[in-house]
């Protein structure tokens, strides 16, 4: 049986060592035809994934993906694509980086910066589908105060701009997260804002920012399901904004995703919830299309830890112990820098006994697993 596993395995593995390789790129050609969605399932913290995501949107951007979602709120995207735009993008990152430290977490980095630029000079746009991160509130007060032309709104963020600077430094000092400002956004707060009448696009930014307390309030008291499937709920309700939108100008946009992994599973995720990336896979069917799912993540390497606190932000890691055993008895066989399993294939051999439960999971959550072997890990902006 491990024989007769192992080899048909193999038979859907390939190594590269450059995403330029021929093998790879014959690949992707092959699978991404009447793709309406590509969804990347990342690894946080490794430079790999940008280059990952870089290249597929090269390989089919002919195809009419111009479109690229990423893992934050709406507000967040559109100011990455204003610096993307910049003539000196990674120097207006850096700046905003240094005057709201956190705030944009998971793209704080050069290495994104090359893909986000990569997709503005090809004319596609950003979207940001996720909910407003606990670090961000401070962002996103001192937007609305100095964009806004509603006096009374305008007085009222600038005092809880000032607020939220405080508690963030509070929090960095006592190196804990329920200093931050979230957990001071009471109902009655939020209710005073909402009195001044703000317009749409302010309305829309409040909103965000009362279901994101809403969301850390279930990860805060333990209830760990609602903190995903309510966030999973939001994170449907933001792609829909932009579809809808994007449906006046495209019966059939074409959307890449560059999300953590467990938002980019068909079928149950790894949280135990149906997430947009299921919802996504249902949707192209409804236009007759189909939904490509890549889980990339580091073999082993370096990876920039997301806690802030954390005394030294970069760590070795390796994943081996991780993977089905089926993939651990192979790992000694693997040498080149990217390891390529195409699990698509594989699901119709997935009702016996074949393989054990943990490989069947990604084998039907991807399509495509990429395995990174000495990953390198994200440097921060400073």
């Amino acid at each position: 049986m491990v024989a007769q596993t192992d080899s048909l395995l193999k038979e859907h593995i390939f190594e590269v060592d450059a995403l330029t390789d021929l093998t790879f790129v014959d690949f992707i050609n092959q699978i991404s035809p009447n793709n309406q969605f590509i969804l990347i399932g990342e690894q946080h913290g490794i430079k790999e994934v940008g280059f990952f995501t870089n290249s597929i949107f090269d390989l089919v951007h002919k195809d009419g993906f111009n479109l690229l979602c990423i893992e934050t709120d709406a507000l967040a995207a559109k100011k990455i694509e204003e610096m993307a735009r910049s003539k000196e993008p990674t120097k207006s990152a850096r700046a905003i980086s240094k005057e709201f430290p956190l705030a944009i977490p998971f793209y704080n980095n050069a290495s994104d910066y090359d893909l986000f630029t990569n997709v503005v000079s090809k004319g596609g746009s950003l979207w940001g589908i996720d909910q407003t991160f606990m670090a961000q509130f401070r962002l996103n007060l001192n937007h609305l105060t100095t964009k806004t032309t509603n006096t009374s709104l305008k007085k009222i963020t600038y005092n809880l701009k000032e607020r939220a600077e405080q508690a963030f430094a509070q929090s960095l000092e006592n190196k804990s997260f329920q200093d931050m400002f979230i957990y001071k956004y009471t109902q009655e707060l939020h209710d005073s804002l909402v009195a001044t009448n703000p317009n749409a696009e302010e309305t829309e930014i409040l909103a965000q920012l009362k279901k994101t307390r809403e969301i850390y309030g279930y990860f805060s008291s333990k209830q760990y399901y609602l903190n995903n499937e309510v966030r999973g709920q939001l994170m449907k309700s933001n792609f829909n904004r932009y579809y809808k939108e994007a449906l006046k100008a495209n019966p059939v946009p074409k959307v890449i995703f560059k999300l953590g992994a467990t938002h980019a599973t068909r079928g149950l995720s790894m949280t135990k919830i149906y997430d947009v990336s299921n919802y996504l896979s249902e949707l192209a069917v409804f236009n007759d299309m189909r939904s490509l799912h890549f889980m990339v993540a580091g073999l082993s390497g370096e990876v920039l830890q997301g806690n802030p606190f954390a005394e030294n932000p970069i760590k070795e890691f390796d994943n081996t112990n991780q993977l089905p055993k089926e993939l651990q008895e192979l790992v000694a066989n693997f040498n080149k820098k990217y390891v390529v399993v195409h699990l698509e294939p594989l699901r119709e051999k997935s009702y016996g006994k074949l393989f054990s439960e943990n490989l069947k999971t990604y084998i039907f959550n991807f399509d495509v697993l990429v395995l990174v072997n000495n990953a390198e890990a994200l440097i921060p902006f400073d």
